[in-house]
Order: C-alpha cells, then sequence, then structure tokens
C-alpha cells in the first residue's frame, strides 16, 4: 500500500473539516449573541466557509444550532446495574456539558432553536426519542417487572418529570445544573413511580 495513500486515508475529508468549523463557529456565536441574535454571516467569516455551503448543509439554520448543541454532549457511559445510576447516566451527558458556561449557553440556545422551529424541534426529538426516551422506557419497564416501580407507569409522564428540570433550569432559570443534578432526578422519578 502507498504511505502517502494510507496517510491521506486517516487524514479528515476536506468537508469533514469544513463541517466541524463551521459548528464549532455555530457554538462561539451561540455563546456570543444566543439563539436568537445568531448570524450566519459571524459564522461563515469565523468557519472560512461559504454561506451557500453552510445553506446546503443546514437548509434549517436552527437546526444547525441544535446540531452543534447536541454535539457537545459526550457518549453515554452506562456505569452500573443500580437503577438509579441507569437512569441518571441517560442525563449525565447534559449535566456534564451544562457545567461550562460555554456549554450552559450553547444548550440554551440549543434548546430554544429547537422550540422555534419544526426541523430543528424533528431533530431535537428524534435525539430526545434514541437517547432518553427509548432508553428510559426499557429501563423503567425492566424495574417495573420487578416491583420496583407501578406497572402502570406513565412514560411520557416520567419523561416530563426527568427531563423538565432541565429545560426549567437552562432556558427559563438560565442557571446552571447543580451537582449530582442526575442522580437527584433519577432518585426523585423513582420514588414518583414507586409502587407505594
Amino acid at each position: 500500500m502507498n504511505i502517502k495513500a494510507a496517510d491521506q486515508s486517516k487524514r479528515p475529508r476536506r468537508s469533514d473539516q469544513s463541517r466541524a468549523a463551521i459548528l464549532d463557529a455555530t457554538r462561539h456565536e451561540l455563546i456570543e449573541h444566543g439563539w436568537r441574535k445568531f448570524s450566519v454571516d459571524q459564522v461563515a467569516r469565523q468557519a472560512r466557509a461559504s454561506k451557500q455551503t453552510i445553506y446546503r448543509w443546514w437548509p434549517a439554520i436552527a437546526n444547525m444550532c441544535v446540531e452543534a448543541g447536541l454535539d457537545l454532549l459526550p457518549a453515554r457511559e452506562n456505569k452500573g446495574r443500580d437503577p438509579v445510576e441507569r437512569i441518571g447516566d441517560l442525563l449525565r451527558p447534559i449535566e456534564q456539558v451544562a457545567k461550562t458556561s460555554s456549554g450552559h449557553s450553547v444548550l440554551r440556545s440549543a434548546f430554544l432553536a429547537a422550540s422555534d422551529d419544526p426541523a430543528a424541534g424533528e431533530t431535537f426529538r428524534a435525539w430526545l426519542r434514541d437517547e432518553i426516551r427509548g432508553p428510559l422506557r426499557m429501563i423503567l419497564a425492566e424495574i417495573a417487572a420487578k416491583n420496583v416501580i407501578r406497572r402502570d407507569f406513565d412514560l411520557d409522564g416520567a419523561l416530563d418529570i426527568f427531563m423538565g428540570p432541565v429545560w426549567s433550569r437552562l432556558v427559563i432559570m438560565r442557571a446552571p445544573l447543580p451537582e449530582d443534578f442526575s442522580r437527584h432526578q433519577a432518585e426523585h422519578l423513582l420514588k414518583i413511580l414507586s409502587p407505594n
């Protein structure tokens, strides 16, 4: 195999580099100005990308903002078999990012973009379904079968209880998430769903 060809195959393609630069510039713009005063011109300048490229990849700019926020979230870790830990692990990536002021600003703006724009809202709901709702449903069904929680739990109600305070703290109160927020949310949810 040609060494030069092997080196080139390991490097990110130019479009991947450009896409990463645009998302990074998007985060910077969200930190500086938020979603409601967002400037595609500023993003294009900072990323050294054309607006045409940006609009080709993200016809809905709000979608780019949601993607920039979700892209910050680290991969979810599975810490064990304890239901509190397993449920808390679902929320922990958001907690980790929201601990920094820049992460808090980006997530807040991404959430607002998702609420303002239908396409961005769909992107966020798809992420929520895959990363939070689906795994939460599986955990709750498993522990309901073991009588840890009520068998007749309402999944959407449980999701509201679990995720509602994230929205409230980040968007409404503009406050960081407190230490061990994920664990406390998991404990609170299990207490409400308790069979007693």
